[in-house]
């Protein structure tokens, strides 16, 4: 009886080029990748300078902004992260002292500071640092 392998449909390892054929190809294709590698990395490079200086011309806040010039519409987003300083709030809102071994962490939720009156946001916001992602950036060409 003779053991059928399923995968031998696709040949697999069955036909080889000739180690001359192949070692040239595969001389091709290296140089290929190698040229095509450093083109990316340049123009990866050329990108992130063009975004810096794209971003430069919008305020520097958080949340989207457009501007459109005559042939393009160019979309800046900027995502703003929160971090509090958890001493400072554990300082505020002291409570029974805890053994040095059990640590209590506190934050802030933001919807829920967003949402409590300015006097009460006045009070938190020495714990507040707010810090802006790098920008997203979209051009749209006008059709």
């Amino acid at each position: 009886m003779i053991e059928s392998d399923e995968w031998g449909a696709f040949d697999i390892g069955k036909k080889t080029p000739s180690s001359e054929k192949r070692g040239s190809n595969l001389e091709e294709l290296a140089a290929k990748h190698l040229k095509t590698t450093s083109d990316l990395e340049a123009l990866t490079v050329l990108l992130g300078q063009l975004e810096t200086e794209i971003a430069h011309v919008f305020p520097e806040e958080a949340g989207e902004r457009a501007m459109s010039t005559d042939t393009f519409e160019i979309v800046l987003n900027r995502s703003e992260r929160w971090q509090w300083d958890k001493k400072a709030l554990e300082d505020l809102y002291t409570q029974d002292d805890l053994p040095d071994f059990i640590k209590r962490s506190m934050s802030v939720d933001k919807r829920k500071f967003q949402k409590l009156p300015t006097s009460e946001q006045e009070r938190l916001k020495f714990a507040l640092t707010r810090t802006l992602d790098k920008p997203k950036i979209k051009v749209i060409p006008h059709v």
